[in-house]
């Protein structure tokens, strides 16, 4: 009996060293497993100094899936928002040099794509270069932050003591010198004196070609008459913009140079037909595109030849779309002139163009007034199905691969402006364009 009892008590004690075994066992099988997750963790936060992972087995997302990923993380507001540009003033509704608690709180909410400056925004170096700074720290999505500075007649910067820019000639000087590297040198000086303020978008350069001396609006904004002369500085200008990482802006489409009107005022009308725009107005935009311009700007010119329905360009889906889109071949931005101007607002509400532009194949929506208007159209018209969700994230997607080309996603690009705006450096290359 009593070797009985010493039997199972042995037996016991086995099965209890077993049980132990296993579960010592099993928990080392979940610590292991957590170290694996926690190892596996460090990896995807641990990138080397170029963005990417040590691992070799795991890939670096394409610009292209990171936008994708974006979009389907949007909400429709958000996305809309992208495809407003307004004029900063609009933030506060009036005069803006500093940008206080309102305006804040209008670019969170209607998510903006973009804000441009006009002269009385840009009073000092240090107050533009806050304005700009905070105005981007608002955002979570970075802004195109815009100017017209063509150099010349129209030069909102340089022609503010204050900020002591390199003072350019019109185009017409640099189109006199008949060497398009000279437009490659201003846009340069352009790109690197504005972008050194932070704005990283220039509506420059003029592409029209000056037919008609009585042109009141282009004159010697255009570098000539001569449509080849034309395209080659305009080609050389975007590249010389976009080679300082700033997006040029070609305008105004499809050609303004042959009008006497004004659309700062009331309507224009250019006659012409699709011959003649194809031999003369189209030449220098498919010089700009060859260039891979960034934008480029439709004018709100009246083309009954081309559109019957004597739409105006920046509103007519036959202009945007089936012409520079389709024929040409353009896949860039799509953006209207201001549309504050008296060829629209003489025309339409707020809200009924911004949809019309919308339908057309327009990406960005410039300076609609009330801009809260024309956002509020646009998206109840998607919510009504009037306009699809796929239209609006053909032209977010343009706009985010723009975002993405010129870096603006990284905020670290601190350049001083101080020292750049009126340099040695770039007066040396203006000096250069005269020998």
């Amino acid at each position: 009996m009593y070797r009985y009892m010493c039997l199972v008590v042995v037996l016991v004690l086995l099965l209890a060293g077993c049980s132990t075994n296993d579960n010592n066992q099993n928990n080392d099988k979940a610590k292991k497993k957590e170290e694996s997750i926690i190892d596996d963790n460090e990896v995807n936060d641990n990138k080397n100094e170029n963005g990417t992972t040590d691992n070799p087995d795991k890939k670096e997302k394409t610009v292209d899936e990171k936008i994708e990923e974006m979009i389907d993380g949007m909400t429709l507001e958000e996305k809309i928002g992208q495809m407003f540009m307004i004029d900063a003033d609009s933030l506060n509704n009036a005069p803006v040099t500093v940008l206080d608690d309102f305006g804040r709180e209008v670019i969170k909410k209607y998510n903006l794509g973009g804000v441009i400056f006009f002269k009385n925004n840009i009073d000092t170096i240090p107050q533009t270069e806050k304005l700009i700074s905070d105005i981007q720290e608002t955002s979570s999505i970075p802004l195109f932050i815009s100017v017209d500075e063509e150099g010349g007649l129209v030069s909102r910067i340089a022609k503010n003591p204050n900020m002591h820019a390199t003072v350019l000639p019109d185009n017409k000087v640099i189109g006199d010198t008949g060497n398009p590297e000279n437009a490659y040198k201003i846009g340069q000086i352009l790109g690197r004196e504005i972008s050194s303020l932070g704005f990283n978008m220039d509506f420059a350069p003029v592409a029209d070609v000056n037919t008609n001396p009585d042109n009141t609006v282009i004159g010697v904004r255009s570098y000539g008459s001569d449509e080849q002369l034309v395209g080659d500085m305009v080609y050389n200008c975007v590249k010389g913009l976009q080679d300082e990482n700033v997006s040029a802006v070609v305008k105004h489409f499809p050609g303004h140079g042959d009008t006497t009107n004004d659309t700062h005022l009331g309507s224009v009308v250019t006659n012409h037909s699709i011959e003649r725009l194809k031999e003369v107005e189209f030449v220098p935009f498919k010089k700009g595109i060859e260039a891979d311009v960034d934008g480029v700007m439709i004018a709100h010119i009246k083309a009954p030849q081309i559109d019957e329905t004597n739409t105006e360009s920046s509103l007519s889906k036959k202009i945007v779309t089936d012409i520079l889109r389709n024929e040409l071949g353009y896949d860039g931005l799509a953006i209207t002139d201001a549309l504050n101007m008296g060829a629209i607002v003489n025309e339409y509400g707020t809200k009924e163009v911004c949809i019309k532009a919308v339908e057309a194949g327009i990406d960005i929506l410039l300076m609609p007034v009330p801009f809260e208007e024309g956002y509020s159209g646009v998206l109840e018209s998607v919510i009504s199905k009037t306009i699809s969700e796929e239209r609006i994230d053909e032209s977010v997607r343009r706009i985010l691969k723009v975002k993405f080309k010129r870096d603006l996603f990284n905020q670290d690009n601190i350049k001083n402006a101080e020292e750049i705006l009126g340099s040695k450096e770039n007066l040396d290359l203006l000096e250069s364009i005269k020998k």
